[in-house]
């Protein structure tokens, strides 16, 4: 089959489509379901997938958290025994707590952090200082504050290097709730760097270890982050820490979060293609009805063709090009539709609740070769829906064609 043969083929699709609008149309539109329900369902999932596992090794895969559970505390006998072992290189607790900073005429919600400066930076290795310094160890009033907290999400601007941040916290003691009013001198201002799993840095104020016992009075390790030699140790460690301390601590390692987050990927994936699958069947049901009422209405025509030198291949090829017309414009609407609803959805942001609220929202991935999916699968709705009634249609003798009324 030559050019020229595929041109006129497809004229005649066009034409015939055109003199039946509502049936074409309304075919058309169940077609693009599929598509549409593909791109914005895969487009959402593999967006946040690909967000999250760049966030995740972004921050270094070489270190591990070790947070105690509510019968066990972590003391400097762990830190020595963490110290000990070949493949560690860095200890430091760490404490934490949520605190409401004074921002204007208003108080907004962060995280404090007391922690090793320098080992924190080592294991989160995105994170870097826009300006000023970070604090020694002895400068218990000093602090580094995220983006979002010099700055609001107008850019408008609350915080410099030297200015007092006011923290008001909650503590419990002999069983009543206190409040409490800190004030901390900005030593450093984060670069914006997005959420971090156990910490959200551009909404946290970071202060030196010895400041929250001596400042803020804690006195319980909230965790221990471990840095290990070598980004090879950390699931043998991991393996090796979880029987050493049973469901005493949980043990959380950034390569295991990854992988997690691929399996999630990967079954959502499996989920949105089988319910995309019930939206396809429905398609190649209505590309069949639709050809087959077609073909009723062109008996007649066909046996023309057939009289003046159609083979049955070539009757095949005439009708199969009406279902695959309706499935590439249904496949290029629905590929158009999905990625607006997919753009659309990922607006709303993917809410994780837990110690903190984080909002993690990320541009859905369309890709080439998930379009190309999308289309290959409706071109081949078109084929399997229009099949039946094409070898129907050549099967029908010349003479029984023109004698049809």
């Amino acid at each position: 089959m030559n050019l020229l043969e595929v041109v006129d083929l497809l004229r005649l699709a066009v034409r015939v489509l055109g003199e039946k609008k509502v049936r074409s149309i309304l075919t058309i539109i169940g077609i693009a379901i599929g598509p549409t329900a593909l791109v914005a369902i895969l487009g959402v999932v593999e967006g946040y997938s690909n967000y999250v596992i760049s966030q995740v090794q972004g921050l270094g895969q070489d270190f591990i958290i070790i947070m105690p559970g509510s019968s066990y505390a972590l003391t400097s006998d762990d830190l020595k025994f963490l110290k000990k072992l070949p493949e560690v290189k860095y200890v430091t607790p760490f404490y934490s707590t949520r605190v409401k900073v004074k921002q204007g005429g208003r108080y907004i919600d962060a995280s404090l952090y007391a922690v090793d400066l320098e080992v924190f930076f080592k294991a989160l290795k995105k994170l870097r200082i826009e300006e000023g310094n970070i604090p020694p160890p002895s400068d218990v009033v000093g602090a580094v504050i995220g983006k979002f907290i010099a700055f609001d999400d107008k850019g408008n601007r609350y915080y410099h290097v030297g200015d007092i941040v006011t923290l008001k916290y909650y503590s419990i003691k002999e069983g009543r709730m206190k409040t409490k009013n800190v004030n901390v001198v900005v030593r450093g201002i984060l670069g914006e760097f997005g959420n971090a799993f156990f910490v959200n840095p551009d909404t946290t104020v970071f202060v030196p270890f010895e400041a929250g016992r001596r400042l803020f009075g804690f006195s319980k390790w909230t965790g221990v982050i471990v840095i290990v030699r070598d980004p090879a140790y950390v699931e043998p460690l991991t393996r090796k820490l979880r029987e050493i301390y049973g469901e005493r601590a949980a043990i959380i390692s950034l390569i295991e979060i990854s992988r997690v987050i691929s399996s999630i990927t990967s079954a959502m994936r499996l989920v949105t293609v089988a319910a995309g699958s019930a939206a396809f069947i429905v398609a190649i049901t209505g590309i069949a009805a639709s050809m087959i009422t077609s073909v009723m209405e062109r008996t007649r025509e066909i046996g023309v063709l057939k009289a003046i030198g159609f083979t049955n291949i070539e009757i095949i090829t005439s009708i199969l090009f009406e279902s695959l017309v309706m499935s590439a414009l249904g496949g290029l609407i629905g590929i158009g539709l999905g990625s607006v609803g997919a753009y659309v959805l990922s607006q709303r942001g993917f809410v994780i609740q837990g110690a903190e609220t984080v909002v993690i929202k990320a541009p859905p991935a369309i890709s080439i070769s998930l379009i190309a999916e999308a289309l290959a699968v409706t071109i081949a709705v078109g084929v399997l829906g229009g099949l039946l009634p094409a070898y129907q249609a050549s099967r029908i003798p010349p003479a029984v064609a023109l004698r049809y009324e």
